[in-house]
C-alpha cells in the first residue's frame, strides 16, 4: 500500500478528485473488488463509486459518508485516521469551490467615531435574532429522542394499505389501530420500497444483534431478512413502503419524518415517528 500513500501524501490539501484516485489506487493495490465491498458492507453502488471519483454532490451528509469511508478502510485493511483527515480536508474543499461558504475579504477602513443613529438597526436586529436562537435552541435540547421500546403503550399495529395480491395499483392512506405487545418471532422478511422521485435512509437491528444501515434511491427496494422481532428506522417516512406477510404497509408520516417500527413475520408495528420534517 506504499505506491496509495506516497499518493496522498503529495496531494495537500486533498481535493474530491484526488483522495479519490488515491482510495481507488490503494483498493487495487489490495486486489479488492468493488464488488465485494458492496456485498460485506451492504453500502450503495452508487456511494463507492462517487466517493472514488470525486462527485461529493452525489454523496449525504458527511457524518454518514465518514461511517461508510471508515468501513471501506477496515475492509481494505488500511489504518484509517489520516485517510479520514484527508476525506476532512476533501470535504472542506468541495464545500469551498460548491459555495457553500462565503469568503469575505476584510479591508482596514479609517477610524470613525462611532455613529449611533447608523447602527441603532442593526444592533436593535441583532438583539431580536439572538433572543429567537435562544427560544429555539432551549426548545429544542429540552425534547430527549429516546430509542424505540416495543414495550412502550404508545406502540401501535399498522393495518396494511393493500396485500400484494390486490391489483389496486395506488396505496390506500393507512389508519392505526392500539396494542399492547408482541410475540417472540424466529425470523421475519421486510420488503422496503421507494418511490421514484424519492429516497431514504433505513436503520435496522434484530434480536440476536445484527444491524446496519444503508440509503436507498428512489424506484428501488431492499429485502431483509431478520432473526424476529426487529427494530426498523425509516430516515424518510413518506418515501418509502414496507411489504411485511404478503401486505404492503405506506404513508407512514410528512417527508423526511423519522418513523421507527417494529417488524414480526406477519405484522409491522408503528413505535414512534419524530417531529421533523416539512
Amino acid at each position: 500500500m506504499g505506491c496509495a500513500q506516497a499518493m496522498t501524501n503529495m496531494l495537500q490539501p486533498s481535493s474530491p478528485e484526488s483522495l479519490g484516485k488515491a482510495l481507488r489506487a490503494l483498493r487495487e493495490e489490495a486486489g479488492l473488488d468493488i464488488e465485494i465491498l458492496i456485498e460485506e458492507t451492504k453500502v450503495s453502488r452508487r456511494f463507492f463509486e462517487s466517493l472514488e471519483t470525486g462527485r461529493y454532490h452525489l454523496l449525504p451528509e458527511k457524518v454518514f459518508c465518514r461511517n461508510f469511508l471508515r468501513q471501506y478502510l477496515q475492509m481494505i485493511g488500511s489504518d484509517d485516521s489520516s485517510w479520514l483527515q484527508d476525506f476532512d480536508q476533501a470535504w472542506d474543499h468541495f464545500e469551498m469551490s460548491s459555495g457553500a461558504f462565503n469568503i469575505l475579504a476584510v479591508e482596514e477602513s479609517p477610524k470613525r467615531g462611532f455613529n449611533w443613529r447608523l447602527w441603532m438597526p442593526v444592533i436593535t436586529g441583532t438583539v431580536v435574532i439572538l433572543g429567537l436562537l435562544t427560544v429555539v435552541v432551549l426548545s429544542s435540547s429540552s425534547r430527549v429522542d429516546l430509542p424505540p421500546d416495543p414495550r412502550r403503550s404508545s406502540a401501535q399495529r399498522l393495518i396494511p394499505t393493500r396485500t400484494m395480491s390486490t391489483p389496486t395499483p395506488f396505496a390506500i392512506q393507512s389508519s392505526f389501530e392500539p396494542i399492547e405487545a408482541t410475540e417472540t418471532e424466529t425470523m421475519v422478511k421486510a420488503i422496503i420500497r421507494v418511490e421514484e422521485n424519492g429516497e431514504c435512509w433505513i436503520h435496522y437491528r434484530d434480536r440476536e444483534g445484527t444491524t446496519g444501515q444503508e440509503l436507498l434511491f428512489g424506484g428501488t427496494s431492499r429485502e431483509l431478512v431478520l432473526a424476529g422481532p426487529a427494530l426498523l428506522t425509516l430516515g424518510n417516512a413518506k418515501a418509502a413502503s414496507i411489504i411485511v406477510g404478503g401486505r404492503e404497509y405506506s404513508d407512514f408520516g410528512r417527508p423526511g419524518q423519522v418513523a421507527h417500527f417494529q417488524v414480526g413475520a406477519s405484522s409491522l408495528i408503528l413505535l414512534e415517528r419524530g417531529s421533523n420534517g416539512s
